[in-house]
């Protein structure tokens, strides 16, 4: 029974859980609390969880962090006396499985074509109608879970909070092109299997490989589905014929989201007090990087996928880079962590991305419209230099001149933030936009 009136902010910690999961659950607690009201109290109840659940995903949570939310809430509330049984949000596809209608899944099952890979790609999609499970659950199935019986068969379901299996039985359906049973038998006698993981990777040849990951599931879902990884905005046109004001922010989120974006270069002026001046300048050194959370295996999955059919070959570039884009993350953290000041004026310094961003990814959206709001670019400064010069204009003044380069636009939106927090300051800044006539290109990519 639930402590009443115990408040949140003195609620017991869970025990007999490992020190990394103490720590990965005391976070999510304490992000919860601080929605909370401050005398909040004991029982939580699962629709404050369940609301909290879905603000999280909407902000571009990922779906496996969710499930680490939803689980230290559930810890939490155990430890007091509460107990909570609360679904997850619905989101993307490309997250999970779960929350697509039943009718998208059959109608791409349909689609699915006689070889080894729409066999396989049939029954994961028919096994998720049929079950209403993502991709998570997808990959933690097991021949040995799934049990042939007299008109179906039973699917074992296991529940990671509890650790127990669910039993799910699956009777035959009158038209073979939708029967999860069929299909099921199809792939697993043309693809021999007989243990281990029910889903396995295909290479070119038709060789059936290593299991298929959770980045894996979502790229066939989503290729299955006909869904893109990120659609394009359709621009409406008024009657005369002229976008309006909306499809001209849509053409410059499009120009601002390039592979390639163009590079501004940018003098910025700061001129003040002197010992304000000397304080800015040790306030706005750092990496000059935004420590993002990264998702390694969706990354993997999603440079393999346009060079899958190179075969083996292409499965070791994927996997080169991925390692290389690992050991590069990780010295970039190692130095953001140290405060290594590399960068003569770092944006995330001055401007911190808050957090819930940085463990959505570089990709979210949520995460590239605060940036366009908080910022005005999408990336940090190349190529910063500062220069302290004599203010001759008054006596006990300093003066700095960074010059920088900006990814398609000046960081006007930053400075704005920036003049708020040091009053006794000017900055000045002056772009310098290169004429597009005039064969000039910007590259800052070093």
């Amino acid at each position: 029974m639930a402590e009443a009136g115990r408040l949140l902010q003195t609620a017991r910690p869970p025990v007999g859980l490992s020190p990394a999961t103490v720590r990965a659950y005391a976070a999510s607690w304490r992000a919860f609390v601080g929605t909370q009201a401050v005398d909040g109290c004991f029982p939580v109840g699962p629709v404050a969880v369940a609301a909290w659940l879905e603000a999280r995903a909407k902000a571009g949570r990922p779906r496996q962090s969710l499930v680490v939310d939803r689980a230290a809430l559930t810890a939490w509330c155990a430890a007091n006396g509460e107990g909570l049984d609360v679904a997850l949000p619905a989101t993307r596809v490309r997250r999970t499985g779960a929350g697509v209608d039943a009718a998208s899944l059959l109608a791409a099952a349909r689609r699915c074509g006689p070889d080894l890979s729409g066999l396989r790609d049939r029954v994961l999609l028919l096994l998720a109608a049929a079950l209403d499970i993502g991709a998570e659950a997808l990959a933690r199935l097991t021949v040995e879970d799934i049990t042939d019986t007299t008109d179906g068969m039973t699917v074992a379901l296991l529940r990671p909070r509890s650790g127990r299996h669910q039993l799910r039985r699956l009777r035959r359906r009158r038209d073979p092109a939708v029967c999860p049973v069929r299909s099921w038998a199809a792939w697993r006698d043309a693809a021999q299997l007989r243990w281990g993981a029910a889903f396995r990777g295909i290479d070119a040849h038709g060789t059936v490989g290593d299991p298929l990951s959770v980045p894996g599931f979502r790229f066939l879902l989503d290729r299955a589905l006909g869904r893109p990884d990120r659609p394009p905005p359709r621009a409406r046109r008024t009657k005369s014929g002229s976008p309006p004001e909306s499809s001209v922010r849509t053409a410059a989120r499009q120009r601002m989201l390039r592979p390639t974006p163009d590079w501004i270069r940018a003098t910025l002026t700061v001129s003040g007090p002197v010992d304000e001046v000397a304080r800015f300048r040790a306030a706005a050194r750092g990496p000059g990087i935004i420590p993002w959370q990264v998702d390694f295996d969706y990354e993997q999955a999603r440079l393999l996928a346009p060079m899958a059919a190179k075969g083996a070959q292409a499965v070791t570039l994927a996997r080169l880079l991925r390692q290389a884009s690992e050991r590069l993350h990780r010295i970039a953290l190692q130095h953001q962590a140290a405060g290594t000041p590399s960068c003569a004026f770092d944006l995330h310094r001055l401007v911190p991305v808050p957090g819930p961003l940085l463990e959505a990814g570089s990709d979210s959206r949520a995460a590239a419209a605060w940036l366009r709001a908080h910022w005005g670019t999408l990336l940090p400064l190349r190529r910063v230099e500062v220069e302290a010069m004599c203010d001759q204009r008054a006596r006990r003044s300093a003066r700095l001149v960074y010059s920088f380069w900006s990814a398609e636009w000046a960081p006007w939106q930053a400075l704005e933030r920036v003049r708020t927090d040091w009053p006794e300051l000017v900055f000045d800044i002056r772009p310098q936009y290169a004429r597009a006539d005039a064969g000039e290109t910007a590259d800052a990519s070093g």
